[in-house]
C-alpha cells in the first residue's frame, strides 16, 4: 500500500476511532458498530477503507469476522513522514545560515524572503 492510500484512510476520524478500539483488542462488527455508534453501512464502508490500505485485516471464524489492525503498513508512511521533517530541517537551516549570512538571497527557485513580500496595512509592498 502507498502513502497516499495510508494517509487518506487515516484521515476521516471515524477510521482513526477503529483503528483505537482494535489496538485495545480484536473485535467483530456488532462489537465495532456499538463502540463507534456507526450504523452498519457506514462502519462496513470504513472498514472497507481500512482494509484497502491494509491498516486493518480480517479472519472468519463461522459466521463471524474478527478485525485487527495491521499497523506495520504504517512503516512506510512514517519514513516517508520523517523523510519529509528533514528536509524541511535542511531548508530551514539553509535559509537561517544565509540570513545570518547577511544575505536575503531567496534559496531557490521562486522563494522571496519576508522583506520582499511584507505588505503595509494598505496592501501595498514595503521593502526592497
Amino acid at each position: 500500500m502507498g502513502v497516499q492510500t495510508t494517509l487518506s484512510a487515516l484521515a476521516d476520524p471515524a477510521r482513526r476511532e477503529i483503528l483505537q478500539l482494535l489496538r485495545q483488542r480484536v473485535m467483530n462488527a456488532g462489537e465495532l458498530a456499538e463502540a463507534t455508534g456507526l450504523s452498519a453501512s457506514r462502519l462496513s464502508y470504513h472498514l472497507k477503507k481500512l482494509r484497502e490500505a491494509g491498516l486493518v485485516t480480517d479472519s472468519r471464524e463461522g459466521t463471524t469476522i474478527w478485525y485487527e489492525p495491521n499497523l506495520t503498513v504504517l512503516d512506510d508512511t512514517i519514513v516517508w513522514l520523517k523523510q519529509l521533517q528533514r528536509n524541511e530541517a535542511v531548508s530551514k537551516a539553509s535559509r537561517y545560515s544565509a540570513k545570518q549570512a547577511g544575505t536575503n538571497t531567496p534559496i531557490s527557485g521562486n522563494r522571496q524572503t519576508v522583506a520582499e513580500t511584507a505588505e503595509d496595512g494598505n496592501g501595498e509592498k514595503q521593502g526592497k
